[in-house]
Formats: structure tokens, sequence, C-alpha cells
């Protein structure tokens, strides 16, 4: 082979080897419901572990939020890790009794994680916890606190 054509292919080589080496990255793993919701929530983010149990999926976003996901794809722990979650999550995702009410009381920018369960929604804010019973609708505080959201 000539001189000209191994330069040539040298590059070649390098170049495909890397785009296949980055088509087998932790993403592909993800379930597509899963990869979805990341997606609509945290747009442009790349998933930097992505580990699947038993009972859970485990998703790791690239220097953000952590996720936790059920067997049948539905959310039960998100936690922004420092940083607000999205409104537009807040919105779509809580009960509207819950996020009317952080409008009302103009924290619904200001939730740093939440857990859900069947029975209720747990949101740590910046300066207290709130939680959320599905059955009755009212939000309670640590020091006792309760309220029923209009």
């Amino acid at each position: 082979m000539c001189r000209k054509q191994i330069l040539f292919l040298a590059p070649l080589l390098i170049f495909i080897l890397s785009v296949g080496a980055c088509s087998n990255s932790v993403w592909d793993e993800v379930p597509s419901p899963i990869s979805a919701f990341i997606s609509e929530y945290f747009p442009s983010s790349g998933v930097s572990t992505f580990n699947d149990n038993e009972d859970n999926y485990y998703v790791k976003i690239k220097n953000g939020a952590t996720l936790i996901f059920d067997k049948e794809y539905k959310w039960l722990e998100i936690d922004g890790n420092g940083v607000p979650l999205p409104e537009t999550l807040a919105y779509n995702q809580f009960p509207p009794a819950l996020f009317n009410y952080l409008q009302s009381i103009e924290q619904q920018s200001d939730v740093y994680s939440v857990k859900r369960d069947k029975y209720y929604y747990r949101l740590t804010m910046e300066n207290t916890v709130i939680s959320y019973d599905i059955s009755t609708g009212k939000v309670s505080y640590p020091d006792g606190k309760t309220v029923e959201p209009a």
C-alpha cells in the first residue's frame, strides 16, 4: 500500500472507531420512557450513570439530578443535588392542588428534591420540608402546621 493511502486511512480509521465507541454510551442503556422523561425535563443533559436492579432504575444526570424510577417507569424520587428542580416538572408532575399551593406561597421554583409513593409527596425546599397527603390533599410542615390548599 502506498504511503499516501496509509496516511489518509489512519485518521479515517480513528474517526470510525471513535464514532462506534460513542454509540455504546450509558444513554443507550436507559429505557425509552425514562429517556423521554429526562429529555423533557432535563434537556441537553447526558446520563453519567444508569443502574437497573430488581426493584428500581437509578439514573444520575451529568452535573445534575439523580432520579429513581420503579419498574413501571414511574418516578419515585428526583433529587436536584443542590439545584432547584425545573418548574415545568413541578407543574406537570405534581398534583394540581400541590402545585397551586406552591404558587400561592411563591415557591414553585424552590423545590430541590421530591419523593413520592402512593400516600404522599415529600418536597425538600430551601428552608423546609413539605409533605402532601394524597388522600386528604393537606400540606404539612415539620413543625406540625397543616394547610389545606385551595
